[in-house]
Order: C-alpha cells, then sequence, then structure tokens
C-alpha cells in the first residue's frame, strides 16, 4: 500500500511538470495562428493527465476524451446548444463535408472543426507516449530536448518571444531529468523504497535548480559570439527585404515583378456567409511582360451601377430562378467590391455607385455625388459589409467540346489583347504547349490538356522555396523548364502564356481563393477569408460559351459548373443558348451541387498525380522508417525482453505460460553472448549463465523447467516465485 502511494505521489508530480512543459508548447502555437480559446486545449491535457495518473481503462478513457471532443466541436463550431435535436445533423453535416473534400483531395477546404478534431488527437498520441516514456522508461529527455528546439527554432525564425518560455522549460526539464533519474538508479540498483530518504536527495536538487536557474537569469550576460544566422539566411535566399525578395502574401495592384518567396500573414480581411464555395475575384491583368503582368493602357470605358441595379461583365451568370445571395462582412474595409461568378447585382446599406473598369472589370465603390462619377473623381467609399445577389453558371460539357480550333480565327480585334505575347519569350514554351495539345480535337480539350499538365509533371507548390528569375530570363520559361516550383503565380502565368502561344484567348484573374469553411448553420456556410488565401488563376476564351475560370494550381481546385450531358443524344445547336433561354427543366437538371461537381473530378490518376507531387515526404517518411527499424534492431536486446515483462505479466500463472517464458529467457540470453552450446546440458547452461551473471536464479527456474519437460519428481510450484526470478534474470540482462 505504501509503495502504491509513492508511486502515484510520483507520478502525479511528474504530470504536473509536464502539464506545464505542455502549456509551452501550446502557447506559440496559439500565438502564431490566431486561434483562441486556448484555455479548452489545456483542459484537454489536463483531463488526459488525471486518466492516466488514475490508470483509467483504455475503453472508458478513450469515450470520456471523445466526448471532450465532440463537446468542443459543438460548444465552437455550432450555434446551437449540445443537447439539441441539431446536434447530430451538425455532426454528420461536418463528417460529410470533410469526407468528401479529403477523397477528393481537397485538403484546404476541410473545415476549422475537422482541424481542431485533428489537434486535439494529436495531443492524445502525445500524451499516450509522454506516459509510455515516464512509466516505462523513466526517461523524458527526447521530449525535453526537442521541446527546447522546438521553442528556440520559433523565437529565431518567427515573431514569437522564447526567453521566458525556454528558462521555464529547462528549468522543469531538469528538476523532471532529475527525478527520474534517481528512480532509473533505484530500480537498477534494486535500493528499497524510502519516501524520507529520496526526498532528502530530491529537495537539495530542487533548490540547486532553482538558485542556479534565478543566478543564470538575473546575472549579466555577454553578447552572442556567432552573428544571427537568419539575416544572413533571408540574404542568400533572396528574403532580406531588398528589392523583390521579401514580400508578404495578400492582394496587391502591382504584379509587374513576379517570383520569389513569400511571407505568410493570416489577417483576416472577410468573412461570406453563402450557400455555395466561391472564388472571390477582383481584377484581371492582359499584358505579359516576361517578368510579371502590368495593363497595356488601352482605354476601355467605364460602366456606372447603383445598388441593386444589374451589374454586366464579360461572364455568363446563371438563370433568375437560381439566384441567391451571400453576405460580405469585411474585416478590412476596401475601395473596391469582391465579385463573385454569376453576379447579377450588389447592395449595400447606404447610397453607392459602383464603377467598372472596363479594360480590368474591377469595380470600384464611390460616394455618390451631384456630378458625374468617374474612377478620377468622387471620393473613394469604403464598405463594411454589402450583399451580393448571384446564378452560379452552368456549362455544357457537350457544347464545350463543339468549340473547334477554327473558330479562333473569326474571333473579334478585341480579344487581340488575350494573346499578346513578349517577343523574347523561348520557342520551347510554344512547342511545349503543342506537344500537351496535339491529340485534342476542341479548344475547350486543349485548355484542359494544360490546365492538368501540372499535376501530372514533376511540378511542387511551395511559397517558400519559389525563385526570382535573371535579368535575361523570362518568368514562365524558368517555372516550366528550371524550377518547376511555385506558387498560385507561376501556376496561372504559365497557363495563361502556354494558351495565348497556341491561338487561345486567356487572361490572367487576381482575388482570392474560397478561405477556410466553418460551421454550416441553415444551409449557409461562413468562409473566413485571409491574407494567406490570395489566389490568381485562369480565364479562358471557349468559342460558343465566351470565359471560363480554369485552376492550374497544384492542391486548388475550382468552383466551375459543368454538365456532363455527353450520353443525351441531343441534336448539336449552332447558336449558343444564353442561360437565360435555357428551358426550366434543363437548368435543374444543371445545377449539380459543388460535392458533386468535386466527387466527378475524383480519379485515380488525382491520387497517383498527388501521392508523385509529395515524393519528398514519402522519401522522407521511407528513410525516417529505415531509420527506426535499423534503431530498434540495434536496441533489441533492451526493448524485446521489456516488451515480454508487460506479456507475461498479464499472462496466468501456469505450466504454459512458464515455459514460453522460459524459451524468451534463452534467448535474450542469447542476444547478449550467454548462448547455449551444442550439446550443453540445461544444468550445465544454467550454471554458466548464473555464473556470467552472479545470481542462482537460473538454476533455480532451469530444475522447475526440467521437472516441467520431464515430469519427474512433481510437486507443487509457486510460479508467483518463479516469475519474479525470471523478471529479475530478464532486467538483469538488460543491465
Amino acid at each position: 500500500m505504501k509503495k502504491s502511494l509513492e508511486h502515484f505521489i510520483e507520478l502525479a508530480f511528474a504530470y504536473v511538470i509536464i502539464f506545464f512543459i505542455l502549456r509551452e508548447w501550446l502557447t506559440p502555437v496559439m500565438q502564431l495562428t490566431n486561434t483562441g480559446l486556448s484555455q479548452l486545449f489545456l483542459v484537454f491535457i489536463g483531463l488526459a493527465l488525471v486518466l492516466s495518473l488514475f490508470k483509467v481503462r483504455p475503453l472508458l478513457s478513450g469515450l470520456i476524451k471523445l466526448g471532450y471532443i465532440t463537446w468542443f466541436v459543438i460548444f465552437v463550431y455550432s450555434e446551437n446548444p449540445f443537447f439539441s435535436g441539431h446536434t447530430i445533423p451538425f455532426l454528420v453535416n461536418e463528417v460529410t463535408w470533410n469526407m468528401v473534400n479529403i477523397f477528393s483531395g481537397n485538403f484546404g477546404q476541410v473545415s476549422d472543426a475537422f482541424r481542431t478534431v485533428l489537434f486535439l488527437a494529436l495531443i492524445w498520441m502525445l500524451i499516450y507516449l509522454i506516459h509510455h516514456w515516464i512509466t516505462v522508461h523513466h526517461n523524458i529527455f527526447y521530449f525535453f530536448v526537442l521541446t527546447v528546439f522546438f521553442i528556440a527554432t520559433l523565437d529565431t525564425f518567427s515573431e514569437y518571444n522564447g526567453k521566458l518560455a525556454i528558462i521555464k522549460v529547462i528549468v522543469l526539464g531538469l528538476i523532471m531529468t532529475g527525478v527520474l533519474f534517481l528512480k532509473r538508479l533505484r530500480l537498477q540498483l534494486d535500493a528499497p523504497s524510502d519516501m524520507l530518504r529520496k526526498w532528502k536527495i530530491v529537495l537539495p536538487m530542487l533548490i540547486s535548480v532553482a538558485l542556479v536557474s534565478m543566478v543564470a537569469f538575473y546575472l549579466p550576460k555577454a553578447g552572442p559570439t556567432w552573428a544571427d544566422p537568419v539575416p544572413f539566411i533571408k540574404s542568400v535566399t533572396g528574403q532580406d527585404g531588398v528589392g523583390d525578395g521579401q514580400r508578404t502574401v495578400g492582394y496587391s495592384d502591382d504584379d509587374s515583378r513576379l517570383g520569389g518567396p513569400y511571407k505568410g500573414d493570416n489577417t483576416l480581411i472577410f468573412t461570406a456567409t453563402s450557400r455555395d464555395r466561391h472564388y472571390w475575384r477582383i481584377d484581371t491583368k492582359d499584358t505579359y511582360t516576361s517578368k510579371g503582368w502590368v495593363l497595356s493602357g488601352e482605354y476601355m470605358g467605364e460602366a456606372v451601377f447603383e445598388n441593386d441595379t444589374p451589374i454586366y461583365t464579360s461572364l455568363q451568370v446563371g438563370p433568375r430562378e437560381n439566384e441567391r445571395q451571400i453576405q460580405m462582412d469585411m474585416a478590412v474595409p476596401m475601395p473596391f467590391l469582391i465579385q463573385t461568378y454569376g453576379m447579377l447585382s450588389v447592395s449595400a446599406e447606404d447610397p453607392t455607385l459602383y464603377i467598372q473598369d472596363g479594360q480590368t472589370e474591377k469595380i470600384v465603390t464611390k460616394q455618390p455625388s451631384g456630378e458625374l462619377v468617374t474612377t478620377d473623381n468622387g471620393s473613394n467609399k469604403l464598405l463594411s459589409n454589402y450583399t451580393i445577389t448571384y446564378s452560379e453558371p452552368n456549362y455544357s460539357l457537350q457544347q464545350l467540346q463543339m468549340s473547334e480550333p477554327a473558330m479562333l480565327e473569326t474571333l473579334d480585334p478585341s480579344y487581340n489583347r488575350f494573346l499578346q505575347l513578349p517577343d523574347t519569350l523561348p520557342q520551347r514554351v510554344q512547342d511545349l504547349t503543342l506537344d500537351i495539345t496535339r491529340d485534342k480535337a476542341s479548344v475547350y480539350e486543349k485548355i484542359k490538356a494544360v490546365e492538368g499538365y501540372f499535376s501530372k509533371g514533376n511540378y511542387r507548390y511551395d511559397k517558400k522555396a519559389a525563385a526570382i528569375p535573371a535579368e535575361k530570363q523570362d518568368y514562365v520559361d524558368q517555372f516550366l523548364f528550371d524550377t518547376k516550383v511555385g506558387y498560385c503565380d507561376n501556376f496561372s502565368t504559365s497557363m495563361v502564356v502556354m494558351l495565348r502561344s497556341i491561338g487561345i484567348p486567356a487572361r490572367w484573374v487576381k482575388g482570392f481563393a474560397p478561405g477556410d469553411a466553418g460551421a454550416l448553420s441553415n444551409g449557409l456556410r461562413e468562409y473566413k477569408v485571409t491574407n494567406d488565401n490570395a489566389h490568381s488563376w485562369v480565364e479562358a476564351y471557349v468559342p460558343g460559351t465566351g470565359w471560363i475560370e480554369f485552376e492550374p494550381t497544384i492542391g486548388f481546385s475550382g468552383t466551375v459548373n459543368i454538365d456532363y450531358d455527353l450520353q443525351q443524344n441531343q441534336p448539336q445547336q449552332e447558336e449558343v443558348l444564353q442561360p437565360e433561354e435555357k428551358p426550366a427543366q434543363q437548368q435543374k437538371k444543371e445545377q449539380p451541387t459543388e460535392q458533386t461537381a468535386n466527387n466527378s473530378a475524383f480519379s485515380l490518376d488525382r491520387v497517383w498525380a498527388w501521392v508523385k507531387s509529395l515524393k519528398y515526404v514519402w522519401f522522407t517518411l521511407m528513410a525516417l522508417l529505415i531509420i527506426i527499424g535499423v534503431a530498434l534492431f540495434v536496441q533489441r536486446k533492451t526493448w524485446i525482453p521489456k516488451m515480454q515483462v508487460r506479456v507475461y505479466r498479464k499472462k496466468e500463472a501456469d505450466w504454459s505460460s512458464f515455459d514460453a517464458s522460459y524459451q524468451a529467457l534463452t534467448k535474450q540470453l542469447g542476444r547478449i553472448g550467454l548462448k547455449r552450446k551444442h550439446g550443453e546440458t540445461l544444468r550445465a547452461f544454467a550454471e554458466r549463465v548464473d555464473a556470467s551473471l552472479e545470481t542462482e536464479e537460473m538454476q533455480k527456474l532451469t530444475a522447475v523447467y526440467e521437472q516441467h519437460i520431464y515430469g519427474k519428481n512433481a510437486q507443487d510450484v509457486d510460479f508467483v516465485k518463479l516469475r519474479e526470478s525470471w523478471e529479475y534474470l530478464i532486467n538483469r540482462t538488460i543491465g
């Protein structure tokens, strides 16, 4: 009883220290990701440690943790109480939404609730490992070192100040390491357990660590021997803030110099409440300079719209009967509109004028005045919230595949600016595009071939590793043939240039990706869009249909709705009906949900492309598995017997378990060099083992084993004492 109480106190003391160390893990993660409710995460950590401390059965412990995770998700992400009729539908909807996105490869579209569940599961597994290290190995040195390295790395390469956190972790880690070392020493020496004697050693250690830490903290310190490595690293990688090196992600008007790494920024820009997932369009650029995008300077006129009046763009819209609305709440008010595909009109609370630039299709917001308002006069108006009315267009695949290349020759000259290319563009860009599209019959098929080329090739999405082209190097050529690493600007610009090189009009579009999906309420979902969601994509012109958006960037999926109607033997139409002119029954048939469209794109080819795009990750995992395998093989003399001790403790003490444990002991003896020789009797082998290990236990076990094998002098056996002798010998082989 005394021994059990002592063990409980030791474990409780260890878990208190572990709680505070894990708190130092959690704090920078919460700060750098702007994640609130850190107290709820700390409660989960404390709950998991308490369940481990009281040795609650795994099934009951797991149910309690799952119950807390469920409550956490409902409390944070649902607007309804936990015990309500909306809880089950909410959970089912979250599971369905995230599973569809995962199996479709749209990992960026999983909800915040799902990310929270994954993070809590990670904490769950981490605490289980810590429990194993403390109770079995009596050592947390590696966890201690990883914690210091983690905080030091964040302190060096991020805005997080980890000075005080490192001091806390070092003090706590030294105390924990010292206490566990004393416990290991007592077990190895088989010393008696005496609480008073042990605390006579522990208390001076605690006081020494505290005093040394305080002195080290307050004493004056010399400057660093080495220079700060961060400026050097940034200068080498072109991120020293000079020229085009270091830039912060987000929307910008200046795209004349593309390339180079971006610094992340998760500042919230706006929140959109919508039934559908959208790409948020702002403007387009038409002139490629070999380094980036500029405007041609050609004046295309302006259009002025008011609240709730139809807004006309070059893009198609859906039928009026499918109208829906989006509520835009701007965390950072901007002097222009965030547009969506199928936009019909905009409404703000106050009178507002919307001025659309005919060249870029950017719509700025102006304060109404008595005179004619244009982009050159009048005062800009920053809208904090407004409502977008839209009807998503739906495109017939049959009609798209009727777009013959010969139809491009009859286009109006106004489309010529979307075919512009610099004279310095290397010929191999066009040659590559011709090779990709050679066997494609329609314009749409050629566009899709270019769009899908990047996911099938050896290209990689990385904001940090994107290169800046040299002075005489073309931005697209460098990405396509040299680096093959970049982000949305690299992929989208390359696709536009490739399409233009074979005579297909295309333009570069800027705005924001859909953002992080939140909870679903009354059929509407909140999408939080941050600076990190700033994005660029492609709009290409398909003869007979018009401008359609395309998404070439790896890891992103577009929102365009395609009606796969090829199986219908309908007569081909020479003229394309506008969405408003289509029969109502056909309109209903052409409204597949977003999830259906995403599912239709899922295939083994996409899975294989995704696997190939992460080949370095797989190589790293394979290398880690090999290292772990080698480490396990090298350390097999230590971990195998420990596992055997745990296994045999759970078995019933009888002749069967004794026989198996004796065989396991002989194998372990062989691993440490005490292998039974050929022709050597068991008694002689046992005497040699006892002489080597300075014990008499092997002869006792062997005598009982011979009795069991040969059945002579059968008598009652105390299996408990035999197990103690067996465990003692096993532990001696480990020592």
